[in-house]
């Protein structure tokens, strides 16, 4: 009786929080904002800005180094501070709060000169895929930004090479740019989707740099998943295709996970063997974390944090990052980053990092497991969840998509013999990070 109080004291919390977390974070905003519209500059001197702008391949487009994914945008504030600051790269997409990401884009778009801004917006392969019917949508998608025209139009997710040249699309592009309504065409993708024959993100990406009618591309590298996205970035470099990230920041606190795992435990929620063999494998993590820390003099896990997008900003074959900005603390974090380089001290602090956390990241794309699940449980997908949840702070917005999920949920994985980690190259233990991933996830 005393566990199951605990549970749901534990939950109450949980959905407090929840609730009151766009509050806290405006108000963590508020103390920011009057330093970021200042007029006289920072302690210090240093002005919140961008220091570097790249070419955007073929484009010729100059874009900040420091791009913005908008998928959080709730304020037109903060967009305000953003531009002020010189970020000029804006992803968007239609999906993104349902619209409301390019509406506020929009509203604060008009009150400035439109060709000094590279907006990217997106259309998701989904429903009537028909000519017709991609092209109002792509109008729609103008309406909300309130602009003539939109700098590139991507296909979000095109998770197979199918998806990819699906020729509705393409047609309706080909109109929309003889219109003057788009410039460029482009892609995103970091693996597939639920529900979808899974193809890896290297694939769908090497087949858009083959297909040569693509000018931006927007895709996963970071400095746990180096490889592939260097294969990526290279191909898409001989074609001279702009490319743009996401998710360039892999680094958790798994002393985090290691407290929701033992207090899962106790709760008696999930002992099952693989659970248990998680907690085993997380023993020890207490002391290589605290060592880790005392060597480097690291107070939070914000300077490895630092030391991942130094190792991004230093590939020369990166045109921009786009990481999620929520706040004003995000931008002044982003912001001061630009122009920065990998050094001797950031590569001895990602070394280390990967040492003792990096059999633990479930790499973004890779879905390399999925085939072999006898339940079809959406691996990538959920672990993209769940880093949204841990890692992003986008925890009501990754609850709500978990629960759209129409079937198959990680609730699945505690009966079950392993199948993805016994076929995962990484060694990640994946089915206990799911059931973890589960638990953060469920509305319940």
């Amino acid at each position: 009786m005393k566990g199951k109080k605990n549970s749901s004291c534990t939950e109450l919390s949980r959905r407090r929080f929840l609730s009151g977390s766009a509050a806290v974070l405006a108000s963590a905003g508020l103390s920011l904002r009057t330093k970021l519209f200042a007029t006289d500059s920072p302690a210090g001197g240093d002005e919140v800005k961008i220091k570097e702008y790249r070419t955007l391949g073929r484009t010729g487009f100059k874009v900040s180094d420091m791009a913005f994914g908008s998928g959080e945008l709730a304020e037109p504030a903060l967009l305000e501070a953003i531009l002020d600051a010189g970020i000029n790269y804006i992803d968007t997409a239609e999906g993104y709060g349902r619209g409301r990401s390019e509406r506020i884009i929009g509203s604060v778009i008009k009150n400035r000169d439109r060709k000094k801004v590279f907006i990217s917006t997106k259309l998701g392969l989904r429903g009537d895929l028909t000519k017709e019917a991609i092209k109002a949508r792509a109008l729609k998608c103008l309406e909300r930004l309130q602009t003539d025209y939109v700098d590139c139009l991507m296909i979000h997710m095109p998770s197979t090479v199918e998806h990819l040249r699906t020729e509705g699309y393409h047609a309706a592009f080909e109109e929309l740019k003889a219109e003057g309504r788009v410039r460029y065409r482009g892609l995103s993708n970091h693996g597939a989707q639920w529900g979808d024959v899974p193809e890896t993100m290297e694939k769908v990406h090497l087949a858009a740099a083959e297909d040569g009618r693509f000018d931006v591309a927007l895709l996963v590298y970071n400095f746990l998943q180096k490889e592939e996205g260097e294969r990526i970035l290279k191909s898409y470099k001989r074609k001279n295709i702009g490319t743009t990230l996401m998710k360039t920041n892999p680094v958790l606190n798994y002393m985090e996970v290691k407290e929701q795992a033992d207090q899962m435990k106790e709760e008696g929620k999930d002992v099952s063997e693989r659970t248990q063999g998680l907690l085993e494998r997380l023993k020890g993590r207490a002391d290589a974390t605290e060592a880790f820390q005392k060597q480097y003099g690291l107070k939070d896990f914000d300077e490895v944090r630092a030391a991942a997008m130094k190792f991004v900003l230093s590939n020369p074959d990166v045109s921009c990052v786009c990481p999620t900005i929520k706040n004003f603390g995000d931008l002044e974090f982003y912001t001061n980053l630009s122009g920065a380089r990998f050094d001797l001290e950031a590569e001895k602090t990602l070394a280390s990092y990967r040492a003792v956390y990096g059999d633990l990241y479930c790499r973004h794309g890779c879905d390399r497991c999925e085939s072999s699940c006898p339940h079809s449980v959406p691996v990538n997908t959920i672990m993209r969840y769940n880093h949204y949840f841990r890692a992003q702070g986008r925890e009501k917005s990754a609850m709500v998509k978990y629960a759209a999920l129409p079937r198959n949920r990680a609730d699945k994985c505690s009966d079950c013999s392993g199948y993805c980690e016994s076929s995962c190259p990484y060694g990640v233990p994946i089915q206990g990070l799911l059931l973890l991933a589960d638990r953060n996830l469920t509305l319940a």
